[in-house]
């Protein structure tokens, strides 16, 4: 078996179709470097799966597609089709590889597991198919290692037979057998990046692990040698033999056994744990069932006891039959005392409207006159709606109490009769229980009370006759205990009295205690309200006064309100134009910082701070610091140096190096590095001092001033360039120089000129270390801060107006809150010192009250204390005499068959 040839479509390199036929014995491809000798290789791993998509030399599998046809089209896709001949191959193979389940029949069977239609085997029977299958490849790999012979090995590193495939092929083909197998795998890449791949065998589609399943019969595997790649033959020969021996049974199929041996071995063990399991869950199950069986004794137990309750709830049924008789006879008696409430409450509602109406159309009345009358008039008239207007709220409380307390009476008529007719349904019940009781119980009852009275005469007599036999003993015992009840009786109320008027007295103490501290309290208060109303009655004539000077104070805060609103309006128009001016001045200003910095990173100088900061040593400088010119030279040195200003001057390559493996960690940019053990300087002949043409200054390097150490770095800067005076001086000498004038100008030896307008920011100068500032954004910076100051002081002012106004206001509003309640005071406080004068009235009648309770209680205790100690002294004598009769015998038959006859008494009753 040997791969006869590979068809390649849009693979990698490979654009369009090509064929690449592959003969038995040695193929050899021949090429230079890059041209795709490699990329066939790769095509067999991606066709046969062998590899991942690194492994391919690729990131990702789209990666894998000609990059030409990915930008031609929206949805591109790539083809390998490997072909083998086969015609040596056993025809054992060829069958079982015919008799691989399609994906229709993995998809079924998945389905079905799925589903639950393939039942668990037992775990018997699982542990004895792993350990069959144990022996099994066991078996087979001690024949499969005794049939192996030694092979010769080919140039491509492994072990063939005669028919390739490492084993002896000793028959011919079968005639109905084809000659070729063919693999195809489609790679589909869409334009978002998404792909879809799909395996075909013989032009059917199947799955990577069906795909490798046969080829693993062809004893080709994933981790085998079958194609060698770069570097193989040389890990081959540099292994260990043990490596080497996995190699050999990879190639031999002997490890396919060990890897069947390895999961049958695991299946054992998940069928242990499972096994483990199952005892686990058994020995839950039968304590569970002993838990159970308790249960069901206690569910027995409760079963009777609810017969018993259901029983007994039946008469307590009846119980509340005649209960909910009673409650339903006052239920209608309240619906009925209800309605009556319910009509009064309308009525007093109807009454309420109309005065409301009344009020409300007097309120209109009196509005329209307020805004005919003046001033003085819509003052007194002001006081006097106030007085109106909280009287008017008065009757809205009334009338909304009289609402609430209606709906309420309506709710409660319809619960009640809900009520009604909820206990009508439990009587109607509970009497047809009870007939049904009556009719079943009836007779049961009546035989048991037949025998409870046939018992109850025989102890009655039994009684009679012990007492027949003691009549003495018993006559003197009942006389006793009718004393001792008699004392008794007259005893218990008193002790019950006693302790009542105890408690009674102490609680009156404290009621007089508190009735004397609000008596003192209210004399008080009445006394303040007496010196007050001297003081209302002196200050009454002053207030009048004070009106009429509060209606000048109130027109006075209204202008000044007025004109501070004006003001603060005025300043809030200028604090607004500030604003929208300083957003446009900060917008411009930082589209020029954008601008500078993107000059300073175009020449590198960001980089060089970077490199300044991270204090690396062995840094000179860059090269505008290291130079210093005069100023009618600066111009034109500065523009004949260019961006090589902003170069790094360094002590020796090592630093270059350092600085640069710096600026890729920080990812800070680019920069030049200048150092100064490998500069070379550009060789060239200066012209003669007579020989110079008319403007000739001098070359450039020669008006620099800088230390000896770094004259190779500015030679190399400035090069051969040469300082003229005007541009048409140095346009007689073009062509000759590389000429640069003092108002910048370059003209290349080349022919090439350079000039026009210089934008002054943003450039590096000799002696600094930073690019200047242009003078439009010193200006916008002085601008901006002279507007923030402006807006400091505007928005102090704004604010100043609007607490100053806002206070105006409430000032304005509390005086007229105060001139309209002025008129309601005098009232209120008359109406206060009637109230206050009626509570000290009522105060002193209940303290005098209590102090009449209070000496009554006293004489009753006294009383009693004198009384009760005699009598509790006469029920202790009786009671010793009591307790020596009881003790006899005579008494102790006699007290069992009492006992006898109550009992017998009690049952006849129930």
């Amino acid at each position: 078996m040997h791969v006869k040839r590979v068809e390649l479509s849009n693979f990698k390199s490979f654009g369009g179709a090509t064929d690449v036929p592959l003969l038995q014995g040695f193929t050899v491809i021949s090429g230079p470097n890059g041209s795709g000798k490699s990329n066939i290789l790769d095509s067999l791993l991606f066709c046969l799966g062998l590899a991942s998509s690194r492994g391919m030399r690729a990131e990702r599998l789209p990666d894998l597609v000609n990059q030409n046809q990915a930008k031609r089209r929206s949805t591109v896709e790539t083809t390998v089709t490997a072909t083998f001949d086969i015609s040596d191959v056993a025809d054992k193979l060829i069958a079982d590889a015919e008799d691989l389940p399609t994906p229709n029949d993995e998809l079924l069977n998945e389905l079905e597991i799925s589903t639950g239609i393939v039942k668990a085997p037992e775990a018997d029977e699982i542990e004895a198919e792993a350990a069959e299958a144990i022996e099994t490849a066991e078996a087979a790999k001690t024949a499969k290692n005794i049939a192996i012979e030694p092979l010769p090995i080919n140039q491509n590193g492994h072990q063939n037979g005669q028919n390739g495939n490492g084993h002896k092929n000793g028959h011919q083909n079968n005639s109905t057998a084809t000659d070729e197998w063919k693999v195809t795998r489609r790679l589909r890449v869409t334009a978002q990046g998404t792909y879809t791949s799909n395996y075909y065998i013989n032009d059917e589609p199947c799955t990577l692990n069906q795909l490798h399943e046969q080829l693993q019969r062809f004893r080709i595997y994933p981790e085998g040698y079958n194609v060698v790649l770069q570097g193989d033959v040389t890990s081959i020969i540099s292994m260990n033999a043990r490596e080497r021996r996995e190699i050999i049974d990879e190639l031999a199929g002997v490890a396919s056994f060990d890897r069947k041996i390895n999961q049958a071995k695991g299946k054992l063990d998940v069928v242990k744990d499972r096994e483990e399991r199952f005892r686990i869950v058994e020995t839950e199950l039968t304590s569970q069932l002993e838990r159970l069986d308790q249960d069901r004794r206690k569910a027995e137990k409760y079963k009777k006891i609810k017969a018993t309750l259901q029983e007994q709830q039946s008469w307590e049924g009846v119980m509340q039959w005649r209960s909910h008789q009673k409650q339903a006879e006052q239920l209608t008696h309240q619906i009925a005392q209800g309605h009556r409430e319910g009509e009064a409450l309308e009525q007093a509602m109807t009454t309420l409207s109309a005065q409301i109406e009344a009020t409300a159309e007097q309120l209109a009345v009196l509005n329209a006159q307020v805004k005919a009358l003046g001033e003085e008039e819509y003052l007194a008239l002001q006081a006097k709606l106030a007085t109106q207007e909280a009287e008017f709220r008065q009757l809205t409380r009334q009338q909304t109490a009289l609402a609430d307390s209606s709906r309420t009476i309506t709710t409660q008529i319809a619960d009640t009769q809900a009520q009604i007719l909820t206990q009508e349904s439990e009587l109607s019940t509970l009497d047809q229980q009870l007939r049904t009781l009556t009719e079943d119980q009836l007779n049961q009852l009546t035989t048991a009370r037949d025998a409870a009275v046939t018992q109850l005469e025989a102890k009655r007599e039994e009684t009679a006759a012990i007492a027949s036999q003691s009549q003495a003993w018993v006559q003197q015992q009942t006389d006793l205990r009718r004393q001792i009840e008699a004392l008794l009786s007259q005893l218990e109320p008193q002790r019950a009295e006693q302790v009542r008027l105890q408690e009674r007295l102490h609680q009156i103490e404290a009621q007089s205690t508190s009735q004397r501290q609000t008596l003192v309290d209210l004399r008080r208060e009445m006394g303040d309200e007496t010196a007050s109303d001297d003081a209302d009655s002196d200050n009454q004539n002053a207030d009048q006064t004070g009106l009429s000077s509060s209606q000048a104070a109130i027109q006075s805060l209204a202008q000044t309100v007025a004109d501070l609103e004006a003001d603060l309006q005025i300043q809030t128009q200028t604090l607004n134009r500030l604003l929208q001016e300083q957003r446009d001045k900060q917008r411009a200003l930082d589209k020029l910082e954008a601008q500078e910095q993107a000059i300073k990173e175009s020449q590198g100088t960001q980089a060089t701070e970077t490199l300044k900061r991270s204090q690396l040593s062995g840094l000179c400088g860059i090269v505008a610091e290291l130079g210093r010119v005069e100023p009618k030279f600066q111009l034109a040195l500065e523009i004949a140096a260019g961006g090589r200003m902003g170069f790094m001057v360094v002590e020796d390559d090592r630093v270059a190096s350092a600085g640069i493996d710096l600026l890729k960690q920080r990812r800070a940019g680019r920069a030049t590095f200048l150092p100064l053990n490998k500069i070379r300087v550009p060789s060239f002949k200066p012209a003669d001092k007579w020989n110079r043409p008319d403007g000739f200054i001098d070359y450039a390097v020669n008006l620099i001033e800088c230390s000896s150490r770094y004259a190779d770095v500015f030679a190399f800067v400035f090069g051969s360039t040469v300082v003229f005076d005007s541009l048409a001086a140095a346009r007689q000498n073009m062509g000759k120089y590389r000429i640069v004038t003092l108002e910048g100008e370059i003209l290349e030896s080349s022919g090439a000129m350079t000039g026009g307008s210089l934008r002054q920011q943003g450039r590096l100068h000799f002696g600094t270390v930073a690019a200047g500032e242009s003078q439009e954004a010193k200006g916008l910076r002085d601008r901006l801060t002279e507007i923030t100051a402006i807006l400091g002081r505007c928005e102090q002012r704004v604010n100043q107006l609007t607490l100053q106004a806002k206070e105006q206001s409430q000032t304005l509003i509390e005086a007229r809150q105060n001139y309209r309640e002025q008129a309601l005071k005098n009232s209120q406080a008359q109406s206060q010192r009637q109230a206050l004068q009626q509570r000290l009235t009522q105060a002193q009648a209940q303290l005098d009250r209590t102090d009449q309770e209070r000496l009554s209680a006293q004489m009753r205790l006294s009383e009693l204390e004198q009384t009760l100690p005699d009598q509790e002294q006469t029920l202790a004598q009786k009671r010793q005499v009591l307790e020596n009769l009881e003790t006899s015998q005579t008494h102790s038959e006699w007290q069992q068959a009492q006992t006898a006859v109550r009992s017998l008494e009690t049952q006849l009753n129930e």
